[in-house]
C-alpha cells in the first residue's frame, strides 16, 4: 500500500468534507503573537482559541497569526514544517469525534538553531503578544522563594550569550531589552502555564533576570511591561497513535502531529489595553481578577484529578474516566469537590453545585484517555496548594476532610514496593529517588511513615508532622489502603446526605 498524503496548504481543497477547515487563507497571515512552548496543550488550546478569532474578525483580524518556538527539542519543528504549520485538532466526546484543521501556525521555529532567535523575534516590532506554555519547571524558580534560580546553569549561559538565549526567561528578558534600547514599544506578555498568579510569577522571574543585566532595564520592566495573570482549562490527553489514525480517517491526509482534547476550553485573562486577537469569539474572559478562577479550578480540577489519580492508580485503573466510571469514585469526587474543595472557596453553593456538574461530566468522558500515572506526575511539586493547603483550611474550618487525606496517604503509597511499585505505577517527580527511600524506611509501620512524609517541610511545609490528630488520621488512611480495597476505604468516608454526582 502507497503511503497517505501528507496534510499540507496546497492540499486544503482536498481535504475530507467531514473535517472543519480554517475560514480564512493561512498564508494571509502575519506573525503578531510569539509563543514559547510549541507542545500539545498550546496548539488545543491557544492557538484554536486565535484560529477562531481570526475567522470572526476577519481581514482585521490577519495579523494574528503564530510563530510558534519550541525551546529544546526539534520534535514538533520536524513533524510541522513538512505539514506547512498545518495540524489536525480532534474533540472528542461520548458523541464521536470532531476533526478541525488549524492553520494560524505560520513560522516553526527550533530555537536553538533558529537564525534570528528569540531576543530579535520578541523584539520585532510586528510582535504584540508574546504566550508561553513551558510547564512549571521552565521558569527556573527555587521552590522555597520563588525567586529565580540565578545560579542555574540555563541563566548562566543565557548572561554569557545573550543572542542565543536557552531560557523562555532570558529569551524574554533579552529581547525586551533590546526594545529598551531601541525605544520601542514591549508586546505584551502572557503566560498560560498552570501555576499561581502565573503573569506576577513570570514578571518577577523576568525582572530578577533583568536585574543581573541592569538595574535600569529591571526598572524599565517593571514600569512598562504588562505580564497579565490567566487561567488556563482544557484536557489535552498526550499524543497517540490512535490520533494520527483517526486525522488520517477524518481529512484524508496523514498528519504527524494532531492533538486530542475534549469539547470544553476555558481561558480567563486579566484585562489589559492594547491590540490582542478577539479571544472572545472562543469564549474567553477577560476580567480584573483571575485568582477567584485561579483558586477554583486549582482546587476542584486539579485537585480531584490527583485523588482520582493516586486512588485510581492503586485500585488498577488506568485513566481517569475508567475510574469515573466506578461508582464509588464517582460519588468520592463529588464529595471530594462540594464537601471538601469546594468549602474552602467564596462560591455560592447553587454555582458550586453547577462547577462541579461540569467537572463530572468532564472527568467521566471516555473518548478522553486520561493516564493516572499522567496525572500523578510532580505530586511532591503539587501537593501543597492542591490538596494540603485546603485541607489545613478545612481542619482550621471545624470541617472534617476525609477524602483529601485519604488521597494523600494514596500518592505515598505509590511509592511502597507493595503498593504502587508493585502495581507498576509510573512515577515522575523531581524527589522520587528520596521519597522511595523514605517509603521504605518505615512501609512496615503506618504511623511512622505518616510522621516521616509529614516531616518533608518543603512538601507539607513547617509544623505538620507534630500535628498529632493529623498524623493519626493519615496513618489510619495509609493502613486502610493497605488492609481494605480502595473502594473500601473510599465508602469508609463517603457520607450519606445527598451529594450531586
Amino acid at each position: 500500500m502507497p503511503e497517505p498524503r501528507r496534510l499540507r496548504l496546497d492540499r486544503l481543497d482536498a481535504v475530507n468534507h467531514r473535517a472543519r477547515l480554517p475560514d480564512f487563507d493561512p498564508m494571509a497571515l502575519e506573525c503578531g503573537i510569539l509563543h514559547l512552548g510549541c507542545g500539545a496543550f498550546h496548539r488545543a488550546h491557544q492557538a484554536l482559541a486565535t484560529q477562531r478569532a481570526i475567522e470572526v474578525q476577519g481581514d482585521a483580524g490577519l495579523g494574528w497569526g503564530i510563530a510558534a518556538a519550541s525551546m529544546t527539542r526539534a520534535t514538533v519543528p520536524e513533524q510541522l514544517r513538512p505539514q506547512d504549520g498545518l495540524y489536525t485538532a480532534l474533540e472528542r466526546s461520548e458523541a464521536g469525534t470532531k476533526a478541525e484543521i488549524v492553520g494560524v501556525l505560520r513560522d516553526i521555529v527550533h530555537a536553538p538553531t533558529d537564525p534570528f532567535g528569540l531576543p530579535a523575534r520578541i523584539a520585532d516590532p510586528r510582535t504584540k503578544i508574546v504566550t508561553l506554555t513551558i510547564t512549571p519547571t521552565g521558569y527556573l524558580l527555587e521552590p522555597s522563594s520563588g525567586r529565580l534560580m540565578d545560579s542555574h546553569k540555563d541563566i548562566q549561559h543565557d548572561l554569557l550569550k545573550p543572542l542565543r538565549p536557552r531560557s523562555a526567561v532570558g529569551a524574554i528578558a533579552l529581547g525586551l531589552e533590546r526594545i529598551y534600547a531601541e525605544g520601542g514599544r514591549p508586546p505584551v506578555i502572557i503566560s498560560c502555564d498552570n501555576i499561581s498568579e502565573n503573569g506576577r510569577t513570570l514578571r518577577d522571574a523576568v525582572v530578577n533576570f533583568a536585574s543581573l543585566r541592569s538595574g535600569r532595564l529591571a526598572n524599565w520592566i517593571a514600569r512598562n511591561v504588562r505580564f497579565p495573570n490567566t487561567m488556563v482549562d482544557r484536557i489535552v490527553p498526550t499524543a497517540s497513535a490512535a490520533d494520527r489514525e483517526d486525522a488520517l480517517k477524518l481529512t484524508g491526509f496523514a498528519d504527524a502531529a494532531p492533538v486530542s482534547m475534549e469539547p470544553f476550553l476555558q481561558w480567563v485573562i486579566e484585562d489589559f489595553a492594547g491590540p490582542r486577537p478577539l479571544w472572545e469569539a472562543a469564549g474567553a474572559q477577560f476580567v480584573s481578577d483571575v485568582a477567584p478562577y485561579e483558586l477554583a479550578k486549582l482546587r476542584m480540577l486539579n485537585g480531584v484529578h490527583m485523588m482520582l489519580a493516586y486512588l485510581g492508580g492503586l485500585a488498577g485503573y488506568k485513566t481517569i474516566a475508567d475510574a469515573m466510571a466506578d461508582a464509588a469514585f464517582a460519588a468520592a469526587a463529588a464529595q471530594f469537590m462540594q464537601a471538601e474543595q469546594g468549602a474552602t472557596l467564596a462560591m455560592p453553593a447553587a454555582k458550586l453545585q453547577d462547577y462541579a456538574a461540569v467537572l463530572m461530566t468532564r472527568l467521566r468522558n471516555p473518548a478522553i484517555r486520561h493516564d493516572v500515572s499522567r496525572i500523578g506526575r510532580n505530586g511532591s511539586t503539587k501537593m501543597a496548594t492542591r490538596l494540603f493547603r485546603p485541607l489545613l483550611e478545612n481542619r482550621a474550618a471545624g470541617r472534617p476532610a476525609p477524602l483529601t487525606v485519604l488521597a494523600i496517604a494514596g500518592w505515598i503509597s505509590w511509592f511502597t514496593q507493595r503498593q504502587g511499585m508493585a502495581r507498576g505505577l509510573v512515577i515522575t517527580d523531581p524527589r522520587k529517588e528520596a521519597l522511595l527511600a523514605l517509603a521504605a524506611q518505615e512501609s512496615a509501620q503506618p504511623q511512622a511513615q505518616a510522621r516521616l512524609f509529614l516531616g518533608q517541610e518543603d512538601i507539607f511545609g513547617a509544623g505538620a508532622a507534630g500535628d498529632e490528630a493529623l498524623v493519626d488520621e493519615l496513618a489510619t488512611a495509609l493502613r486502610d489502603l493497605r488492609v481494605l480495597s480502595v473502594r473500601e476505604a473510599l465508602r469508609l468516608r463517603l457520607r450519606h446526605e445527598n451529594i450531586t454526582h
